[in-house]
């Protein structure tokens, strides 16, 4: 299905039915008990009841329904009853967030590009800060690249919507993504061991071992996985596929409680992936709506391409729009195929529970290296290919303090935070090649240049939240986040055509940042939550890394600041048989980091301020022990209320008041639902459908008609056989379940000429069996 016509009226459509349906129901509660030790999705046929659904969003353990933050929450057992085998398959699940796996000119498949309501970072560059926070088991994930991680051995994963700078601090001005791994047992021996086959010649082998070591002291959990799956776009000339999987992980975990107050827990993981470029596809060459390829590529094909020997499909010796292949998944590309990454940390976490209080450190060091390559012309020629080799490493340090006092009245978390990292990026940009001033631009850019970036930062913060009963029921919370950054960049270029170093700069700024937070709570009993608050949020500054003509376009940009406000409504109704979460916010939004990839005009500049209101809405019910049905809406209206201009002589801004938001839907929907049988003494039979609905996305900040998503939908399902006992489990599924072909990201180039997609996966079926023990 290549779009939608109507794409708010099937929202609408979608969320009156799961309204209509779900509203309704009365029957007996779900009473079987889910597992407390982690966060459990709406619409989880494990689930008992929401009771039993608990988040980390306060940085304290909670019920979901208790805290008054916008959150969805999985478990692993509800990601893998949906088929999400990595994370930025959650969007699908999750109102009001766009996740994408490969950002728009970069060719890695790892290199996140996510926006909640609206805000986020549509770049992958080392330059470039996400504007949507990563943590796994606390710790902060600074890049993009690298932050699509595989579901394995997962307790939980939660989405906090909305900013979330006074506790999660910087870069997490749209939100936060909280992924917690299985954690050691240090009483039970226990283990899974799970293998599936498929679509593309997939066969995938994961699962983990507990191992109590000391009864009740001392435990080792390991976990690791081994994925593997054929490209789904196919290279025409060489026969290479792109899309493909080949990646390995490890994961050790040991857990020391020294005493019933004291626990130690040191872990390491290692991921190591040699897979091929993410999927490109050609869809125009020249004097197409939005682009001209005038005189970049008519130059090139005037003077360098006749020489070549190369003969493009029609015959002729030039690049061409005979190139653009009528299937979606072929391609004519030739560059190197390569898409590289070793991702390694080890962690230790402390925890010492003293009195009605407990102290936390986390310590963590990660280390990070990603080498990617990306044919964005898709033809034999190079005209405009990148190659990418990256290198980061980062330390953080984390001391919490969580407690109550007051009688229980006031509940607060005090902590501290210093972060360092060094990131290199040594790139290569063959754009053109082999064409010269003045035949290409004016001004006089040098497109095919060798690239250095280096970027050396650090930042540290304090901060703090309380809330406190005033009176029975009624609860304020403030909270309040100082964070100081500096960065220090260095940008080198050279010519490739002689060799000579033309660029050579090192800027250095630092900023600070406040970010409060003030909310009210009322709570007349346990099934019903109103609250009400504003926060802040902000993504920190950084410098330009993409300079072709002189050091003038190596410019800095200042952060960007979120305030938002909020109101929401949680209540279990109908003796806890239906769930409804309503969250409605205002934001407004400034100094907003336009990235402009339009390449020669690369580039970030603080250029315009917005507004962004919204809902979501979010349903479950649970009628009956064989049955779970959910659904959610999410809307954003976002709108640019000013525009300014770019920083440097040659960076020019292409939106205006009227344009659109780059990755951000006006409507996501999402319906489920899941039916099972137990059969005396045979086992159990499970069957879960899920369809998923997005309106118009647009690709890039100039909204793009070429590279413009119209809109979607995609359904999946899963049938589960679960034989006596619980140990064993057979699955069977089927992705994108009716072909839909839709796009993942793209890129056009007004001067090259050019712009290429990416197209998400088609349908894939799959069979899984699982050992449990």
């Amino acid at each position: 299905m290549r779009g939608i016509v109507a794409a708010r009226n099937v929202a609408r459509l979608l969320a009156g039915v799961a309204l209509t349906t779900l509203l309704p129901i009365q029957a007996e509660a779900q009473t079987e008990p889910a597992d407390a030790k982690a966060a459990t999705a709406p619409g989880d046929a494990a689930a008992a009841a929401q009771d039993d659904i608990l988040v980390t969003a306060r940085r304290t353990t909670e019920r979901l329904q208790d805290v008054p933050i916008a959150v969805t929450a999985f478990t692993g057992d509800a990601l893998a009853s949906r088929s999400v085998d990595t994370l930025d398959q959650i969007a699908k699940y999750t109102p009001n967030i766009r996740f994408d796996g490969a950002a728009a000119l970069s060719g890695g498949n790892y290199n996140a590009t996510v926006f909640i309501r609206g805000v986020g970072q549509n770049d992958f560059a080392i330059f470039s800060d996400p504007g949507v926070g990563f943590y796994v088991d606390d710790v902060y994930y600074a890049r993009s690249i690298g932050s699509v991680l595989d579901a394995v051995d997962l307790d939980s994963v939660q989405v906090l919507r909305g900013p979330q700078g006074t506790l999660f601090g910087k870069n997490t001005i749209g939100g936060a993504v909280l992924i917690t791994t299985g954690q050691p047992d240090t009483q039970d021996l226990s283990g899974k061991i799970e293998g599936t086959y498929g679509s593309f010649n997939r066969i995938d082998v994961k699962g983990y071992v507990n191992i109590p070591i000391v009864s009740d002291r001392v435990a080792l959990r390991i976990s690791g996985s081994s994925i593997n799956r054929d490209g789904y776009v196919k290279r025409l000339i060489d026969g290479g596929t792109e899309g493909n999987r080949n990646a390995d992980s490890i994961r050790a975990k040991l857990r020391i409680k020294v005493t019933d107050d004291l626990t130690i827990d040191i872990g390491g993981d290692y991921t190591r992936a040699r897979e091929n470029s993410a999927p490109s596809k050609l869809i125009a060459v020249g004097n197409a709506p939005g682009i001209t390829g005038i005189p970049f590529l008519s130059n090139y094909n005037r003077y360098i391409a006749p020489t070549l020997g190369i003969t493009a499909p029609n015959g002729a010796n030039t690049l061409n729009a005979s190139y653009i292949t009528n299937d979606p998944f072929t391609t004519y590309a030739t560059g190197r195929n390569r898409n590289d990454l070793d991702l390694w940390g080890v962690q230790g976490v402390i925890r010492y529970a003293f009195g009605n209080a407990e102290i936390k450190s986390v310590t963590a060091y990660r280390d990070l290296k990603a080498g990617f390559n990306r044919d964005g012309d898709n033809t034999p020629f190079t005209f405009r290919e990148t190659v990418n080799d990256d290198k980061q490493w980062q330390f953080s340090q984390e001391l919490q303090l969580t407690g109550k006092a007051v009688d229980n009245r006031l509940s607060y978390v005090l902590g501290a935070y210093y972060f360092k990292e060094k990131a290199s990026d040594i790139a290569r940009a063959d754009l053109a090649l082999g064409l010269q001033p003045p035949l290409a631009l004016t001004p006089p850019y040098t497109p095919a240049v060798f690239i250095e970036n280096y970027t050396d930062n650090y930042s540290y913060a304090f901060f703090g939240q309380a809330s406190f009963e005033i009176v029975p029921k009624l609860n304020i919370e403030v909270g309040a986040r100082y964070n100081k950054d500096h960065k220090v960049f260095t940008s080198i270029n050279t010519r490739q055509r002689d060799n000579v170093q033309f660029i050579n700069v090192t800027r250095a700024k630092g900023w600070s940042a406040f970010t409060p937070h003030v909310g009210v709570n009322y709570k007349p009993n346990r099934d019903i939550l109103l609250y009400a608050s504003y926060s802040r949020g902000f993504k920190q500054g950084g410098f330009n890394g993409r300079p072709l003509a002189d050091a003038a376009e190596v410019t800095a940009y200042e952060p960007e600041t979120l305030d938002s406000y909020e109101i929401g409504i949680k209540a279990d109704l109908l003796d806890h048989t239906l769930t409804a979460n309503l969250a409605g916010f205002h934001s407004i939004y400034k100094n907003i980091q336009l990235t402009v990839n339009q390449t020669p005009q690369n580039f970030v500049a603080n250029a315009a301020a917005g507004r962004i209101n919204g809902f979501e809405l979010e349903l479950v019910a649970r009628p009956a022990r064989w049955f779970t049905a959910n659904a959610s809406l999410g809307y954003l209206d976002a709108k640019y209320t000013s525009i300014g201009q770019g920083l440097g002589p040659t960076q020019i801004l292409p939106i205006t008041l009227a344009s659109k938001f780059v990755k951000t839907p006006e409507f996501t929907a999402t319906a489920g639902a899941e039916i099972s049988h137990e059969f005396e003494k045979a086992g159990k039979l499970s069957l879960r459908g899920d369809v998923t609905v997005y309106s118009r996305i647009y690709e890039d900040v100039g909204n793009t008609a070429l590279i413009t998503e119209p809109g979607y939908v995609l359904a999946n399902a899963r049938l589960t056989y679960t034989l006596p006992g619980n140990a064993i489990q057979l699955s069977g599924f089927v992705t994108n379940l009716t072909n839909a072909l839709y796009l993942a990201s793209g890129n056009a180039s007004p001067a090259f000429g050019l712009a290429e997609v990416s197209y998400g996966r088609p349908r894939e079926w799959g069979i899984s069996a699982s050992y449990r023990f």
